[in-house]
């Protein structure tokens, strides 16, 4: 999730503990660094962004979300925010501001990158696994806006902080177990249209509720397209499952390659030849698709010693030619 997100989830999970303070009452010092420990603990992962990098696909796919965003490493950070906490509340209780920091850090950071499509590698460093729920977007405004009435709502109404923060955790929380009832459904509702699929996943489309895109994995192909409650699923577009050969065994050992090619869950693979004499290697995934589309794609340029020369992450066209395709000639959300 965005990171206005995570801390706005960290601070209503920090009012989960009840206060020492009575109702209308100033806030103890404990009752302070539990609620300042809580936001750190959701925002203080994200700074391995600031790792170094060889290239931006490599910070995008191994030094942002690695061990800072570990279950095992997580109790680490969680002390980290506390350590930071009691520095500016000297009187209040370690164990209490602990225990809010590391809830927060599974409930405000750690559980929302899970829900997100891209994923987080939890298992870290037993696993490198890339685990995902696909239940949001990473940013989805109908998550975030509650929390955000919620914390306006309690900065204005003082008396009523807790309150206000725990109704916006509520209403967030509702938002998204609805998601997971409706992604259970259109799944089993795409399953029913492709019995004979291998696979079937449905992923949260750009700005819609009900509307979302699903892949089915068919023995030599893939089926991309929408499904929403109420409407059978609509096919957009079917595409070859890249055969094991698609790129040379020393091609797929690079790093950068290799790392690529396990994000990607439905890869759409392609390779050509520069007038430089360089492989250009584009890996793109059907999870992030508009219209049968891929809008995610890493490209890979790689020198004749299968040296990176280049890699990037193209989106598949500017913010506004995305919108134009979104729309599309027949309207409705992809």
């Amino acid at each position: 999730m965005d990171n206005l997100t995570h801390g706005l989830l960290g601070l209503a999970l920090g009012a989960l503990r009840r206060p020492d303070a009575p109702a209308g009452s100033p806030l103890s010092p404990t009752d302070k660094a539990v609620l300042l420990g809580s936001v750190l603990a959701a925002e203080l992962p994200d700074l391995d962004t600031l790792l170094p990098a060889a290239n931006s696909v490599d910070h995008a796919l191994r030094a942002h979300r690695g061990l800072s965003h570990a279950l095992a490493f997580a109790p680490v950070v969680a002390l980290a925010a506390t350590g930071l906490a009691l520095l500016f509340f000297r009187r209040a209780r370690f164990l209490p501001v602990y225990l809010s920091s590391l809830l927060a850090l599974y409930g405000a950071h750690l559980l929302p990158d899970l829900w997100t499509g891209w994923g987080t590698r939890l298992l870290l460093p037993f696993s490198d696994r890339r685990l995902t729920l696909d239940w949001t977007m990473v940013v989805d405004p109908l998550v975030t806006l509650p929390l955000l009435a919620g914390a306006i709502w309690a900065w204005r109404r003082r008396a009523q902080w807790r309150r206000a923060l725990l109704v916006g955790l509520a209403c967030s929380a509702a938002y998204v177990g609805l998601r997971v009832v409706l992604q259970a459904t259109l799944t089993s509702r795409v399953h029913e249209a492709w019995p004979s699929a291998e696979r079937v996943q449905v992923f949260p489309a750009w700005f819609s509720l009900t509307t979302w895109r699903y892949v089915a994995v068919l023995p030599s192909e893939y089926i991309a397209g929408s499904v929403s409650p109420g409407e059978p699923p609509r096919e957009e577009r079917r595409l070859p499952r890249p055969a094991m050969d698609t790129l040379p065994a020393s091609v797929r050992a690079v790093p950068t390659v290799h790392e690529a090619l396990a994000w990607a869950r439905f890869p759409v693979i392609s390779s050509a030849t520069s007038a430089q004499g360089r492989t250009v290697v584009r890996i793109g995934d059907l999870r992030y698709h508009l219209r049968g589309e891929p809008t995610l794609t890493f490209v890979l340029e790689l020198a004749p010693d299968l040296s990176v020369a280049d890699a990037r992450l193209e989106r598949g066209g500017s913010a506004r030619e995305l919108m134009e395709r979104w729309r599309g000639p027949r309207g409705g959300n992809p």
